[in-house]
Order: C-alpha cells, then sequence, then structure tokens
C-alpha cells in the first residue's frame, strides 16, 4: 500500500467502496481520478490542482444537475454546517438507489457526524471502510427523508470614526466561511483600531486579504466613502458569502457595490494588482492533525510587498504565539500597535526599497511553515 493509500482520506479507495462508475466527491479528488466524475472544490489551490489533473471540477455543486450521479463522496469538515451543506447537494445529485459515501476522521468527529445524518435519514448506514482512525459509512438514497441543511446567523458589526461617526451594520454568513457564527475576537480588535491607525488621510485603495464575510472590507468602504475596495479569499464559498453582503449593504449604502470588488485567489499565487495603500488581514491557517499549517498564511504575508503601494501599509490581526513580525520584516517597518485577548496587532508601513511579491509554488498543496500552536484566530 502506497504513502497516499494510507492516508484517511482515501478510504474510498479501499476495495468494495465504490462502483465501478462515475462519482461526484466534495473536497478532495481521489476517488474521481479512480472513476472518473466531478470534484467539487471550493478552495482555489485544490481547484487549480484538480484542472492541473484534467478532472471535471466545480467550485460550487449548485452547478451540477439533479440526479446526475449514481454514487457520492462527501468528506467530513471541521465546521458541520458545512459538512451538511455538502451532504444535502450530495443527496440532490444522486439518483434514486444511488450511494452516499460519507467519510472522516475521528479527530473531525465522524461518529458523531453519521449519528446525525443516520438520524436525519432514518437510516443506519453500512460501514463499509474502517482503518486509519477513519470510516466510510455508506447510505441508500431512497424515497424517506433528506439530510438537513444547517444555517449560520448573521452577526452584528460595527466601527467608529476618528470624528466619532459610529457605522453599525449586519454581516450574513454562510457554512464553512470564517467566521460564520459571530464577529471573531481577532477582527473586532482590529476594527477598534483601524481608525486612529490610518489618520485623518483617507486611503485610496484598500485590500482584505482572507476576506471571509467581508466585514473587514466593509468596515473600512464605510469609513472612507471615496475608496476602492478589493476583498479576496481562496474559499469560493467566502467570495459568494462577501459578494452577497456588498449586494445587501449596498440598499443602505448606496454606491457601495460600486466601489467594492470581489475576487478567488489564492496566497500562492501572485498578488491580482498593486499600489494598494491600505491592506488589511486577519490571516487564515488550517490545522493539520496536531500541527497548525502556517503556510497560507505565510503566503499572504509574503504577498504584501506586490499588494502595496510605496509606503503603503498593513494592519494584521493574529494569535500572539504566531510568527508574523520575521517575514514582515522584510517587506518593511513592523510594530505591535496591541496585544489583548489572545491576539497582537501588527502594523507594516512597506519600504519603498522591498521587492514585489516572488512567484510561488504549484498548486495543490500547502507547505511552509508549521507549527504545534494549540489555539487559531481564523
Amino acid at each position: 500500500m502506497s504513502r497516499r493509500d494510507r492516508r484517511p482520506e482515501s478510504l474510498p479507495l479501499d476495495p468494495g467502496v465504490l462502483r465501478d462508475e462515475r462519482v461526484c466527491e466534495f473536497q478532495s479528488q481521489l476517488a474521481v481520478e479512480a472513476h472518473g466524475g466531478s470534484v467539487v472544490q471550493p478552495w482555489r489551490d485544490r481547484f487549480q490542482a484538480a484542472e492541473t489533473a484534467e478532472l471535471h471540477v466545480v467550485r460550487d455543486a449548485n452547478e451540477l444537475a439533479d440526479a446526475s450521479f449514481g454514487q457520492v463522496v462527501v468528506h467530513l469538515q471541521k465546521s458541520r454546517a458545512a459538512t451538511f451543506d455538502d451532504l444535502t447537494q450530495a443527496w440532490r445529485l444522486l439518483r434514486d438507489g444511488g450511494q452516499l459515501l460519507f467519510t472522516g476522521t475521528n479527530t473531525l468527529g465522524v461518529v458523531s457526524a453519521v449519528k446525525r445524518l443516520a438520524s436525519q435519514l432514518d437510516e443506519p448506514g453500512i460501514i463499509v471502510a474502517n482503518r486509519a482512525r477513519a470510516r466510510v459509512v455508506r447510505f441508500k438514497k431512497q424515497s424517506g427523508p433528506s439530510p438537513r441543511r444547517e444555517t449560520t446567523a448573521s452577526f452584528a458589526a460595527s466601527v467608529e470614526s476618528i470624528s466619532g461617526q459610529r457605522f453599525e451594520f449586519l454581516i450574513e454568513t454562510r457554512p464553512g466561511v470564517f467566521s460564520a457564527k459571530k464577529l471573531d475576537a481577532g477582527s473586532e480588535l482590529l476594527l477598534e483600531a483601524l481608525p486612529a491607525f490610518v489618520g485623518h488621510k483617507a486611503p485610496r485603495r484598500i485590500v482584505d486579504l482572507g476576506c471571509g464575510t467581508g466585514v473587514l472590507g466593509l468596515a473600512a468602504a464605510m469609513l472612507w466613502p471615496e475608496a476602492e475596495i478589493l476583498l479576496a479569499d481562496a474559499d469560493a464559498r467566502a467570495v459568494e458569502c462577501a459578494r452577497a453582503n456588498i449586494d445587501r449593504l449596498n440598499a443602505s449604502q448606496p454606491g457601495l457595490a460600486s466601489r467594492c470588488r470581489v475576487a478567488w485567489w489564492d496566497t500562492r499565487e501572485k498578488p491580482l494588482e498593486s499600489r494598494f495603500n491600505l491592506a488589511l488581514a486577519n490571516p487564515p491557517f488550517h490545522h493539520r492533525g496536531a500541527e497548525v499549517d502556517l503556510g497560507p498564511a505565510l503566503g499572504l504575508v509574503e504577498s504584501l510587498s506586490g499588494w502595496l503601494g510605496r509606503n503603503g501599509r498593513a494592519l494584521l490581526v493574529a494569535n500572539r504565539t504566531l510568527p508574523y513580525e520575521g517575514p514582515l520584516a522584510q517587506i518593511g517597518q513592523v510594530e505591535t500597535l496591541r496585544s489583548a485577548r489572545g491576539y497582537k496587532l501588527l502594523s507594516l508601513k512597506r519600504s519603498s526599497r522591498s521587492s514585489g511579491a516572488r512567484g510561488r509554488s504549484a498548486p495543490g498543496s500547502r507547505s511552509g511553515g508549521r507549527t504545534r500552536a494549540p489555539t487559531r484566530s481564523r
């Protein structure tokens, strides 16, 4: 058995699990590589990897027709709401009598997730693979009930200008999008400091990197009504969420939609544009088992030299244990503005001598920068 085949992600490839026919797979591509079919992948780096492998890949399951597959594989995510959103879509894509293969690790809580799904379907499910501290459970689509999609609540956000004018607004969230339950403490800390950090000279061009719901970029758009804002994220679900928030808030903030754009961008790609006066970021990173993968966050930090114009500035918030100061110092002058609630607020002023963004590695895997830090800002 190869090293790849020993990974929990590869359990659907075990003998007797998949039928010899096309498959739709959510959040991975190994089953589609083996049997053909379609990959549903909202993460841009993995989407590009599937394209490179010449697989059929979509970033949103709504691009696929109802009842178009006899088997669908859904990989458990950390977000329960995102997982059950995928399961609901998978059920829609299945033909009657088709098999839903739900797979995940014990660490992510596959046992409890399977119990929840079995209760919703009124069907026990059959364990068809069980190794590497993970399992695959098969459900058959019949005329009974369907998986239930979970909704994520909106949250209130606010920001106060340097002159004392207060802007309050509501942010809608989506399953799997950071932050999907409430305004996180790190972003709240950044918003509190943002007006004083910028001062009286309003920035003309602002970029929100790893925008999630879009809360930071939207707050900036309200503070500075003449500024143009670009919001970017590697998760297509976040891109759609931020875009929906812009469109909804445009009703109470006329002209907002004409000043705000959203882009699907991964940190290992070159910056889409340059010469921004201000960059805002709550850098994303991901758990890889017991480790925290800082690759995406370090890629974002490195990219700032390409996004920012001469003497451009950035404001970043991060867990206070994370090592961003060194990479930032390669770009310009770094200062810790505040340290509170387990987070630190870092400012960067780009040096006129710093070079532009360097090239990135090929798509398909995160690399560079791992730590055993126990907590995360995102």
